[in-house]
């Protein structure tokens, strides 16, 4: 209903202006709902923003605005100026319930629009290395950046999701290793043990946390991904490469066959990843090789445009300012890149000193592609830990397109999990960290996504396992699916009642009906969810919808109980067939949207589940 009135009042401002009654600006018409209800349904401050250039008070501009209201279809009931200069709207009520039943009519379309005018825009999500199963951490990351692409597809964008995969790097060298070491070991060749001698568990002294920080290092040079996931792989290994495998085995560890062992192991865990990741109900549109960006020069060609373009030299950099980068630092001419034009703050090197480009180089070049791919929106969903690489990256895009702003980096903290009230830090099969399946074997796919989409992505998010498996009204992941749930109850006691929704009613019928304050404030609800979902859409926040959902089911669930207390306000009245079958048109209204914001956080919106246990006796 916000474009009604929006539509109305952009079109007295014009009529007023062609009038000559007020000049003509570039004031942009904001409408919001007041605070409060008394004020009516819609807000503007048109007429202060035009005071400066119609050199009138603002309480005369409004009067000239109200005496020339252009409400050709007679929508709004009433027209107040208020406060400084303000213009309360108030709509009929049968404005409210063509929009009631334009829920219906939309079905599994509401809520969608035509905000991103078919921009092609690519989400990158996850990209975590395929050296092991995806941890709890990935988890929140996939959600947030699947539920991101779901409503940037809803509000009109052409949408593409697309998985990195680091397989080009360090760490994917070190999983060949770590393979080859679990092969032998069941070959019969035991794992090494560290020549340094153990250190003391809980190191007192600076010399005995040297000596602990060397031992685990010499252990991760032995055998760089310890989690047992591995032995599956090895044992796989040995099945499918049959004498072959073993031979490779037996033999010293060369580069020829420590990439055979890495490949193989990145083919299986990729597999164990998309597993993972399934089970969360997240799919991908494209997975992308960091390695074809090697083998296609594709790094060369990146640092060969922004060099046509003005943005490399070669120099020396200045010694970092923080002391824990100065190990790291090399004194010498680089090739850099002059991120510092485009908003960072410092220059970047693309080569070691080996010849090697950076790993921003390979990022640079990737980013790149995507460009010219053809999308002209770039989101990226990071971890927090990424955070001090964003401005770079933004500075690379920018370089590269001209423009400020075509890279959106959504960075997610960290999950907390509880168990038994008390930190779960680790899983056995992993061997450090708790694996995402772990999390969703245990939650269900729908009650995980819920809970990583409890808060805003860069607040860190505490998971308790255990409150989400009990059935109360306390367990959040109850509580927004119940209202979908509620809602299929009520039309179903109804249907065996012999009553039905009436669909066939027009708004003037639906107005003279549903006339409680409740049901007009559920309506209005039901009607904010269109432009909820494209400016979630914008900010790239799901929360958002979460929270909607929430407040959609906690007015509802007010509402509802209503009747336990009062008769009248009961949905189904057996004495009353018309206010009866209005009452379950917003039902279906309601069971519509709760669908509808649901599937947007791939989330299953059930007919039933079982009642609370503080709601025994409640009847519908």
């Amino acid at each position: 209903m916000k474009d009604i009135a929006q539509r109305i009042i952009a079109d007295t401002y014009n009529a007023a202006v062609e009038k000559g009654l007020l000049p003509k600006t570039d004031a942009a018409i904001q409408i919001e709902a007041p605070k409060q209800a008394s004020h009516g349904d819609w807000s503007t401050n048109l007429a202060m923003l035009l005071t400066k250039a119609a050199k009138k008070p603002p309480r005369a501009i409004a009067q000239i605005l109200v005496d020339n209201l252009a409400d050709p279809e007679g929508a709004i009931e009433k027209a107040e100026i208020a406060g400084p200069g303000f213009i309360n709207l108030t709509m009929k009520p049968r404005v409210w319930m063509d929009g009631l039943k334009g829920v219906l009519a939309k079905g599994d379309d509401f809520g969608k629009s035509d905000a991103g005018h078919g921009k092609k825009v690519m989400v990158e999500y996850v990209s975590a290395n395929p050296t092991g199963p995806m941890h709890v951490g990935h988890g929140r990351g996939a959600v947030v950046g699947d539920a991101i692409a779901s409503l940037l597809k809803a509000a009109g964008y052409e949408v593409t999701r697309e998985y990195y995969v680091n397989d080009a790097g360090g760490q994917v060298k070190a999983l060949g290793k770590a393979l080859y070491v679990r092969v032998r070991e069941l070959l019969g060749h035991p794992i090494p043990a560290p020549t340094l001698p153990t250190p003391p568990e809980h190191p007192a002294t600076p010399e005995e946390w040297e000596a602990k920080k060397a031992y685990e290092a010499e252990k991760a040079a032995i055998l760089p991904y310890p989690g047992l996931y591995l032995i599956d792989v090895a044992k796989a290994f040995l099945s499918e490469k049959g004498e072959a495998g073993k031979a490779m085995a037996e033999a010293p560890l060369t580069d020829e066959n420590k990439a055979a062992f890495t490949d193989f192991a990145m083919e299986k865990l990729l597999k164990v990843i998309q597993g993972d990741l399934a089970a969360l109900n997240i799919h991908f549109d494209s997975w992308f090789s960091e390695r074809t960006l090697h083998q296609n020069h594709a790094i060369e060609n990146a640092i060969a445009r922004l060099t046509e373009m003005g943005h490399m030299y070669r120099g020396v950099l200045p010694p970092p300012k923080e002391a824990a980068h100065a190990e790291d630092y090399e004194p010498r001419e680089q090739l850099l890149f002059q991120a510092t034009k485009f908003g960072d703050d410092q220059d970047r090197p693309l080569q070691k000193s080996d010849g090697s480009y950076t790993y921003f180089a390979a990022d640079i070049a990737y980013h790149k592609n995507k460009l010219d791919r053809g999308f002209t929106e770039l989101v990226n969903v990071w971890g927090a830990d990424h955070g001090g690489y964003v401005r770079r990256v933004q500075a690379a895009v920018s370089a590269l397109t001209g423009v400020q702003g075509a890279l959106d980096v959504v960075l997610v903290q960290m999950v907390n999990l509880i168990k038994d009230g008390r930190p779960y830090k680790m899983s056995k099969r992993a061997g450090t960290f708790v694996t995402l399946r772990d999390v969703v074997d245990e939650a269900g796919c729908d009650a995980t996504r819920v809970m990583f989409l409890m808060k805003r992505a860069d607040a860190q998010l505490e998971f308790d396992l255990d409150l989400v498996k009990r059935q109360t009204m306390e367990n959040p992941v109850f509580y927004v699916q119940y209202g979908h749930a509620r809602c299929a109850g009520i039309l179903m006691k109804a249907k065996e009642a012999g009553m039905a929704p009436g669909f066939d009613m027009d708004a003037a019928a639906l107005s003279a009906l549903l006339t409680d304050p409740d049901e007009l404030a559920l309506i209005r609800r039901l009607l904010d969810f269109p432009e909820t979902v494209a400016s979630a859409a914008v900010a790239k926040e799901p929360h958002r919808i979460l929270f909607y959902v929430r407040e959609l089911s906690s007015a509802f669930q007010a509402y509802y109980t209503r009747g336990k207390k009062e008769p009248g306000m009961r949905v189904v009245l057996s004495d009353d067939a018309k206010k009866t079958a209005a009452r379950l048109v917003l039902v279906s209204a309601l069971k519509a949207v709760f669908k509808n914001a649901l599937h947007l956080l791939g989330v299953s919106a059930p007919d039933r589940m079982e009642a609370p246990a503080a709601e025994d006796g409640a009847e519908d």
